[in-house]
Formats: C-alpha cells, structure tokens, sequence
C-alpha cells in the first residue's frame, strides 16, 4: 500500500525532470549563441574593413552636402573619392586663390582653364643671388656674349677669373664665380673657351651663405660653346609685382608638374627657402618634384615618435602630405603612420571627424580614384607590364611617359622603372645584417645584398644590442606613451626608457557585451527560476529524491492533463498527556567517616581558640 502511496511522487518527479532537461538544452544552446556572438564581435577588423570604414563615414559626410563645405573639403573630397568635382570650378576661390586652383587641377585631373591661370601668376623672386661658375682645367682664355656684346674673361691657374663681364655679370666670392645682375635674370649668355670647360650656375639666398648648385651643368670642348640662363620664378596670390608666395608655389608647381609643364624654373626657389618654411613640409613637394633621394631622406628623418609628421600642428593633416609622394613606395615610416592612422580613428572611422584630413588620408595613403581623382576609366598601366613612377623618376630614368594607361594620383605611367641609386650615390652606407642604422634613415639602395640596408644621415653599428622592447615592435622613449600605445615590460638599452607598443585593433567595446550577457542572465533566471530552484533541489540532494516521508517540497507539482492524483491516507496524530510526578524531598547528603572526623578535629580547634 505504501509503494503504491509513493509511486505518483516518483512519476511527477520524473516529469519535471525530463522537462527541466529540456529547458536547460534551451539554455545552455542560447548562451552558446550569445558566446559565439560575443567571440565575433570581439575579433579585431582588417586593414581594409577599418579603410572601408573610413571611406564610408567620408561619403556621410560629403555626399550630397559638397554646397556647404570648405573650399578645402571640397577640394580633398574630390581627390579621394570624386565627389564635388562639379562644385571646384563655380567655387569664388578657383582662379582666384593660387593653393586652391592648384588643389582643384589635382583632383580635376587637369583644367587648361586653371593651369594657365597658375601659369599667369608667375613671378621673379627677390631673394635668391644667382653666380655663374666657368672651370677648366688650365689656364684659359674665354668668350662671353650677351645682348649683342662680347667679353673676354681669362681663367688662371688656381681658376679665378680676371675680369668682370659686363654690367651683368660682375666678380664675386674671391673672385671665383661672376655674380648675375637682378635686371639680367632671362638673359641667355654663351660662353666659349680654348680649353675644355664646362659652365653652371650657383644660387642661394640673399641672407645665407648656403650654395646651392643647379643640377643642370654644361660642358665644351675647345672652341665649342655653352649657353646658360638663369630661369628662377615663383608664384604670387596678387599681380604684377607682388611678393612671393611659398605654399602656394609648392602647390602650383606640384600641380603643373603633373600636367607635364616645365617646372625646373620653380625650384631653386621652392629649395633655397625651404629651411624657412618646414611648417609646409616642403620636402614633400621637392621629392615628388625631383626624385631626389636627399629630399626623401630629410622627409623621412622627421617622423615623430616613429609615427607621425607635425610641422604645422595638425599631425593628420601632415602625415597625409609627408605620405603623398610615396603612394608607390612603402618605407618602414609608411608602415608605422599606417598602423598609428588606423588606430586614431573615431568611433564613425573618420579621423577626428574631420573632412579634410579624414579625404586627404585616404587619397594619399589608401587612395581608390587613380589619375589624379580621374574614374580610372583608361587601362591599368602595371597591368599592360609598365611601370607608374613620379614625372621627375621617369626623366631620370630616361623613360616616357605614356597617357593612354592609368596610375593611382600623383603618378604617370612610365616605360621604365624608377632609377633606384646606390647606396654610395644616395650618400649613405651599408649596414650589414648584424648592424643597425644608429641616427639616419634607412633607405633604398640597388647594390644591397640580403639583410643589408642603407644608412643615411647616421652610422652603421654592431656593438648596441637589440632591446627586448625592439625586438617585440615596440619604441623605446623616454617620456610617457601616446594614447594609440601601451607600455609594456619589455626592457630597453637604456635605463630609465620605457617600451611603447601599438595598441591591436580599433576601440574595445568586450565591457559592453559582458554587461549584455550578465542582462540576458539575470532575464533567464528570472523566467526559469522555478526550474533552477529544481536544479538546485537536485544538485544539493545528488540528483535523487530523499527517501522515506519527509516534509513537502517547497514546489507545487504539476500534473500532466487528466492526472487524477491518487488519495494518501493520513495516519491519525496521537495526543500524548505528560503526566506530573510526585514532588520528591531532597535527600540530604551523607558524610564519608573521613569527612566526620576532619569536622570535629576543626570544632575541637575552634573552641580550644576562645
């Protein structure tokens, strides 16, 4: 009767546990999806996600809306992804404001209208002094014509001259060189000697004792003649007769150049002032002008803090000009500003939510219009097995430059390759494998063997070890971390450095989800907690139900549809009466016959006392 009485307890026990079964599979599936979730979310995104990105949060920002940007913004936008082109033009600023028009003919990808207003703004620039250098190996005697004149002027042997030339050209610097009247500047003089010579000009500014050496030098023999004539001009914001404009020369030229116009004229200007002017980086300009390792060298050597370029204040804006010229080439300074950028986005991708720096990064180190900001509508020329270099590196290289294929903006498609120096004409030299470039910057070299590399500007050396912290990609500083790093333990050469790494990935949002997850739980305890209260019944019990009768679960059980619950019967509860027993009398304590003894010697002691 018993068994039969605790048979519907082990049947509704059974139900509740292969339902609890169920539900707790339910759950166990859900967290496993929201686990997986959270593992996705957490990955870090790829170069080109975060490019991606920054692409779309660009296009937000300017599609549609080119009306009211900046000149500037409009300018850039267009260079990186074509949008406001059709606004560059009606703009107050075109052919009215020298950097402007050369921006818009960059991302326009060529306007006669513009480049032949920049061409109407040349100049004359006041500061440079221009010497014209006659050399020969012996004593000569040579001939000078200009404006319908001749001169004879005699080189000795030491190779100072005798005599001036005229009134335009007068004996200066030791009588060494003859130096060029302002009012002659344009006129073609022709020499000829009776010994072999070779004829240059020289120039520097009027406030500095820097020479500079024209890179256009001719040579005779006897008899033979040589014609020189000094070309220098500039770009000026106003008329005739306004002063020289740096910036806006930099940019004129760059965009002229890239049109294929002459700019050699524009240079001994652009690189005589340009210690004066660093805050417009212009060593930029001058390497994607010339294609002069020297400029690269000097560019490269002025990355901060391995990461970034800050001539003019605004980092972003530098590091997108200092990366320009090197769309083609991909130095270890180009790599580290790539990391730094893609880790100093905003949360929308943009970099500090910035139009014309966010357009004028992607242009110059991720671009997607080629040509300028063209459409890439002509075919791709690496593809038809050419080569894209800069206009000066294809001259270099004794190439020609092909219109009818693309490349990506400031580049021309070129017959050959760039000329890559040696490691001795770029003025550096070759560290082998186990040395290290100390103070200079490494470059490029065509005679570098496996492992080697050229050290320019510093010093090839073996006895300085490797610090942890370099071999681990970290920069070992000084002072404290910039906020795209971290410090880490990694120890450095010097004592008192600490070691600076990149920090991985865009911003970590791992707290958010974990917030969202104890959420979801703390909801599935609250709809499930009669069941967990089961669990937990049965992981304190083993799993079984207690034996024998004991008091009710704490739980209402539930029966399947048409369970009629069968009748236990109660067994009758018995009323014990407690009987009172009788009141005892104490029972008086019984003295052993020591004890009675030791009294009366004690009594008998007391009284003797009295």
């Amino acid at each position: 009767m018993q068994k039969e009485e605790t048979r519907p307890d082990v049947v509704e026990l059974g139900g509740n546990s292969s339902r609890f079964g169920q539900s707790r599979g339910l759950l166990f599936l859900f967290l496993l999806l929201i686990f997986s979730l959270f593992l996705i979310g957490g990955q870090d995104e790829t170069e080109q996600q975060k490019v991606d990105k920054a692409y779309q949060c660009l296009t937000d920002k300017v599609s549609g809306k080119c009306s009211s940007l900046s000149a500037e913004e409009k300018a850039f936008s267009a260079l990186a992804t074509g949008d406001c082109k059709s606004d560059l033009t009606s703009d107050p600023k075109f052919k009215t404001d020298v950097k402007y028009t050369s921006q818009a003919v960059l991302a326009l990808d060529g306007n006669s209208d513009g480049e032949n207003w920049l061409i109407s703004r040349n100049a004359t620039p006041t500061e440079l002094v221009w010497f014209l250098e006659i050399e020969a190996n012996n004593a000569s005697s040579c001939s000078i014509q200009y404006s319908g004149q001749s001169f004879t002027v005699n080189i000795d042997e030491n190779k100072k001259l005798s005599s001036n030339a005229g009134n335009c050209l007068v004996l200066a610097q030791d009588n060494y060189w003859l130096r060029v009247s302002p009012s002659c500047y344009g006129t073609e003089f022709s020499v000829s000697c009776n010994q072999s010579f070779l004829t240059t000009f020289l120039f520097k500014k009027s406030t500095s004792s820097t020479i500079h050496v024209s890179e256009n030098t001719s040579s005779a023999a006897a008899g033979g003649t040589t014609k020189e004539k000094v070309e220098s001009s500039c770009f000026t914001q106003g008329g005739s007769g306004s002063s020289c404009n740096y910036e806006s020369s930099l940019w004129a030229a760059l965009a002229l150049d890239f049109h294929g116009e002459d700019v050699s004229a524009y240079l001994p200007y652009l690189i005589t002032l340009a210690d004066e002017n660093q805050r417009f980086l212009p060593d930029a300009f001058l390497y994607a002008l010339t294609a002069n390792t020297e400029f690269k060298v000097s560019l490269l050597s002025k990355q901060k803090s391995s990461q970034w370029w800050m001539e003019s204040g605004d980092k972003f804006y530098d590091t997108a000009l200092a990366l320009y010229p090197l769309q083609s080439e991909s130095p270890q300074e180009k790599t580290n500003a790539k990391t730094w950028l893609l880790n100093a986005r905003d949360a929308n991708g943009c970099w500090e939510n910035n139009i014309r720096n966010t357009a004028f990064i992607l242009a110059s180190i991720w671009p997607k219009q080629t040509g300028g900001g063209g459409g890439g509508e002509l075919p791709d020329c690496e593809d038809a097995g050419y080569y894209c270099t800069s206009t000066a590196a294809c001259e270099t290289g004794e190439g020609e430059i092909l219109g009818e294929f693309d490349c990506p903006s400031l580049y021309k498609c070129c017959t050959t390759p760039a000329v890559i120096e040696t490691c001795s004409e770029t003025g550096g030299d070759i560290c082998s494998s186990n040395q290290r470039c100390i103070g200079g910057t490494s470059v490029d070299a065509s005679d570098l063997r496996t492992g080697e590399t050229c050290c320019v500007g510093g010093s090839c050396d073996s006895g300085q070890e490797i610090s942890d912290c370099e071999l681990n990609s970290g920069i070992c500083k000084t002072a404290e971390c910039a906020d795209s790093e971290q410090e880490t333990a990694y120890s450095c050469n010097l004592a008192g450095d600490i070691c600076c790494v990149q920090k991985t990935g865009g911003k970590s949002y791992w707290w958010l989800w974990v917030l969202l997850v104890l959420i979801i739980l703390v909801v599935l305890g609250i709809i499930f907690r009669d069941r967990l209260r089961i669990l937990w019944f049965r992981m304190k019990s083993g799993g079984k139900p207690k034996p024998g009768p004991g008091p009710r679960p704490p739980y209402a059980p539930q029966y399947f549809p048409g369970y009629q619950r069968p009748m236990i019967r109660v067994p009758e509860r018995r009323i014990l009466v407690p009987v009172q027993q009788p009141l005892r009398k104490p029972i008086a304590k019984i003295k052993s016959g020591a004890q009675k003894e030791l009294d009366d010697v004690l009594k008998k002691l007391k009284e003797m006392g009295k």
